[in-house]
């Protein structure tokens, strides 16, 4: 008599192909997350990135140099004798002219701290 109870029970080989589907899925897994561990710290860095980096490094150079020749001495032209002073000597020097052209001139004189 045939055995009949109304539920299937898979196959030896049905078990096998299931095994070898799941085994095969992993294996693609594993080798997926393997190249991405590999590739994401290693990959290139994007141009947008390395030119805001080159941008960054320009612009700290300029400004650098900018400071550099606004609070310093030096020569402009030797032979006419112009030179470049700090910024803030410049105001200072600038001020004080001021001060004596309104004092000889008559007109009330501005307060020290009245720019």
């Amino acid at each position: 008599m045939s055995n009949s109870t109304g539920s299937h029970d898979p196959e030896p080989s049905d078990n096998k192909v299931l095994l070898s589907a799941v085994g095969w899925l992993g294996v693609i897994l594993l080798f997926g997350l393997v190249v991405a561990v590999a590739y994401l710290p290693n990959r290139a860095q994007s141009i947008e990135a390395r030119q805001a980096e080159q941008r960054h490094a320009i612009r700290a150079s300029v400004v650098a140099e900018q400071q550099r020749i606004a609070n310093s001495y030096d020569w402009v032209n030797r032979d006419q004798g112009v030179v470049r002073i700090p910024i803030d000597r410049a105001m200072q020097l600038t001020l004080r002219d001021l001060r004596i052209q309104q004092a000889s001139s008559g007109i009330e004189v501005l307060e020290e701290d009245g720019y």
